[in-house]
């Protein structure tokens, strides 16, 4: 049986669609949710509180790394080492230097690096000839996959032997969104990283693995802020236009241009939530703030965007954003339901400047007064 692969757009229902079938399954049925951030794996968990069945698992990628791959089947690489816990490090410049052996893997108390976990898991793999693959199919029917962008690397070596297993498994994730990585640090698998990751699941489906689905409906947003995340990412990953469901309306809907002097004005008035690329000195006014990895998640009615240099420079020539920047870019524009504000400097002499793509779609916006 080929895994099921849905790469969707934000707002979706990704998460909702795991819930779904997990309530679904067999009440016999044993299954198992993975997801890589704590956030992401309590909002599967709440979704399906209500399941009695106690044979349903949610846990963190890293967690099933290490309980059902590394930690079972250690001895077969290092003998006599006691794997336990985590220790988190965001990249291998973190690790200290000159350590080899098991110590390239373990700090001194035996907690495995994250950043060095899927290359050890994937060693055990080969080493052991799939033997932990066997023991999952033993243990579960089910297995969800949620977020999956979040995965690079070696950890992609794995997720392709496990959707070669015969657990019946869903992925999903939006590879537009790829805020996060597992290594920062792994460099195998690099050309499909972020928004590139596409290009990997096609690979798979042709290769018969697994069956790619490219959901392109969102519920979350209209179709103005549908049409301008479908611009932040390279057209020639020939990714589907989005359609944007949400048919609310308000007296206030679309992409508007705000110059950064009326900010306060503009705040005043519609209250949005604020979202910048990182912390920074500026005075902002009293509102609701995030930068945009960590809005990741959430839904609001309207949010203002404190452009970066590579925004503005992307809304007068349409020059393609560097991969981190439009991943961080577009969960910022996709957060809200009726408008997305661009504070720009100088915004009604941009109004005039813009791409041919935005005229039709950004609207400036001035204060009434």
């Amino acid at each position: 049986m080929a895994s099921e692969v849905q790469l969707a757009v934000a707002g979706s229902g990704k998460t909702s669609a795991i819930a779904s079938r997990i309530e679904n399954q067999f009440p016999e049925a044993a299954s198992l949710a993975l997801t890589f951030t704590k956030n992401g794996q309590l909002e599967i968990a709440s979704r399906v509180s209500n399941i009695t069945s106690s044979r349903h698992e949610t846990m963190g990628w890293y967690s099933f790394l290490v309980n059902h791959i590394v930690r079972p089947y250690l001895p077969a690489k290092f003998d006599g080492i006691n794997a336990h816990g985590l220790n988190f490090v965001d990249h291998d410049g973190q690790i200290p230097r000159n350590r080899s052996g098991w110590k390239y893997y373990f700090d001194d108390s035996h907690q495995p690096y994250s950043s060095r976990l899927s290359v050890l898991a994937k060693q055990i793999l080969e080493l052991t000839t799939d033997a932990p693959l066997r023991r999952l199919e033993a243990i579960y029917d089910h297995l969800y996959i949620d977020e999956v962008q979040d995965l690079g690397g070696n950890d992609l070596v794995v997720l392709e032997k496990v959707m070669r297993s015969s657990i019946d498994i869903f992925v999903t994730g939006d590879v537009r969104q790829s805020v996060l990585t597992t290594s920062r640090s792994d460099r195998l698998n690099s050309v499909y990283r972020g928004v590139n990751l596409v290009t990997w699941f096609r690979e798979r489906a042709t290769a018969g693995i697994c069956d790619l689905t490219l959901a392109e409906t969102s519920q979350r947003f209209n179709p103005a802020i549908a049409r301008l995340s479908d611009l932040v990412h390279d057209p020639a990953l020939a990714l589907p236009a989005t359609l944007g469901a949400f048919s609310g309306t308000s007296d206030h809907d679309g992409v508007f241009l705000v110059d950064d002097t009326h900010l306060d004005e503009y705040v005043q008035e519609w209250q949005p939530t604020l979202l910048r690329a990182m912390v920074s000195t500026r005075a902002l006014p009293e509102a609701e703030i995030f930068n945009f990895g960590t809005s990741k998640g959430i839904t609001r009615d309207r949010v203002a965007i404190l452009t970066t240099s590579p925004i503005r420079k992307w809304l007068l020539s349409r020059e393609l954003l560097a991969a981190k920047s439009a991943a961080g870019f577009y969960v910022a524009a996709t957060r809200c339901r009726y408008s997305v504000a661009l504070v720009v400097p100088q915004a009604k002499k941009m109004s005039t400047h813009l791409h041919a793509e935005f005229c039709a779609l950004v609207q400036l916006w001035e204060p009434s007064n």
